[in-house]
């Protein structure tokens, strides 16, 4: 007798395991994709040929970078270097070959102070250099020099002229004043137009009064200037009118150039972390006592002390009535509109069946016919009565449970 086939599972081909696999966890896939995908692309922006989005940053070609210039100065045989701290342009003033610099300051964000803004006027001042401060608050402008002032800001105008004997503006003649550069939808300058005044004040907006502020004031000593409108700088207006002439001379006096643009490094950090107390705000203490006091009181007025154990013998006897109200409590609380209305006519046609003698087997429909004998009632209201379509509100179930114990009466006199 040969032995039985055995019966064995085809095994599944790989296109249906991977297609298995994929369905079980391909939420876990699409995330893990997702997080390569933006990682990777993170990564190329961050690394895209290290440029930068900044504004005025001579690594950023954008129209509001300032790539052009610094290429331009490089090209003139400039020395252009970028600093992104406070510390590291002291450290780039104080390296040999850098005796004879310019500085350009720039702090859109403020992260400098004025103590710290007159440091960096003094290390420039004593390494033999220059500052151009960029666009600077009024507070900045006034730690630069004392012959320095903040003289508010301008509105923006096509064309402001030079009006000094400052040799720079004069080179330049006219600059922008903050209109948008022919073919381009974006400003000038990102920046307010700021207006400084000092020994030498040069491109005064027209309408301002006589003594006012320009876009370019100077010190005595020619070290120290301030340069209130930005866009002169930035790419997209650097071939309009007199810009190129204006910022190359300022930029290119000296050998070397260091492109300051202050970051959240320039943020002193403090030497002792603070501590906790030091963290907390005054008002949390009192403000936790009080809440612990409201606490306690409500746990004593709301609380209760448990009382005695009370005995009782087993087992414990419910009343009937007691049963029934709570099951009727209960369908009420859930609306079981349905679950009452088959409970009360399965009840009713039971004592029917019992008062007429048919039995408590007694077909529903037997019952139905043999009330409707006894109390003269027509069948069809009976049948609709007993056995016909469940009612729809609470009312109805009222209704219906009135009816019924009439029905119940009816039959008990006959």
């Amino acid at each position: 007798m040969s032995a039985p086939a055995t019966i064995r599972p085809e095994a599944a081909s790989a296109a249906q395991t991977l297609q298995k696999g994929w369905r079980k966890h391909r939420f876990w896939i699409i995330c893990a994709a997702a997080f390569v995908l933006v990682t990777v692309i993170g990564y190329i922006a961050s690394n895209s040929g290290g440029r930068s989005a900044g504004t005025l940053s001579i690594s950023n070609p954008a129209p509001a970078g300032a790539q052009a210039a610094a290429t331009i100065l490089a090209d003139r045989g400039v020395s252009v270097e970028e600093s992104g701290s406070l510390a590291q342009t002291q450290d780039l003033l104080a390296v040999q070959g850098h005796g004879a610099s310019t500085v350009l300051f720039y702090d859109p964000n403020s992260y400098l102070g004025p103590d710290r803004v007159e440091e960096l006027a003094g290390s420039v001042r004593s390494a033999g250099g220059k500052l151009v401060a960029v666009a600077p608050g009024p507070l900045a402008a006034g730690a630069l020099s004392p012959e320095i002032a903040s003289a508010g800001t301008a509105a923006e105008s096509a064309t402001v002229q030079a009006g000094c004997s400052h040799p720079d503006a004069v080179a330049a003649e006219t600059i922008d004043g903050g209109t948008p550069a022919p073919g381009t939808g974006a400003t000038a300058a990102t920046t307010p137009l700021l207006l400084f005044k000092g020994a030498q004040t040069c491109f005064i907006p027209g309408g301002m009064p006589t003594g006012g502020g320009g876009f370019l004031a100077s010190n005595s000593a020619g070290d120290i200037t301030a340069l209130g409108n930005p866009g002169v700088v930035i790419n997209q207006n650097l071939a309009s009118r007199g810009n190129a002439a204006l910022a190359l001379r300022l930029l290119g006096s000296e050998p070397n150039l260091i492109w300051y643009t202050a970051t959240i490094a320039d943020i002193p950090v403090a030497e002792v972390p603070p501590s906790l107390s030091e963290l907390t705000p005054s008002w949390i203490f009192p403000a936790a006592l009080w809440l612990l006091l409201v606490a306690v009181l409500g746990m004593v007025w709301r609380g209760r002390r448990n009382g005695p154990l009370v005995s009782e013998p087993l087992p414990v006897h419910v009343k009937s009535s007691e049963t029934l109200v709570g099951r009727a409590r209960l369908y009420q609380d859930a609306r079981a509109i349905d679950t009452a209305a088959a409970a009360l006519r399965q009840a009713t046609l039971t004592r029917l069946a019992r008062q007429l003698r048919l039995g408590l087997a007694a077909d529903p429909a037997a019952v139905v016919q043999a009330a409707a004998a006894a109390t003269g009632r027509p069948p069809q209201q009976l049948h609709s009565l007993l056995l016909g379509p469940v009612p729809e509100s609470e009312k109805q179930l009222l209704s219906m449970a009135v009816e019924l114990t009439a029905l119940e009466e009816d039959v008990a006199r006959r």
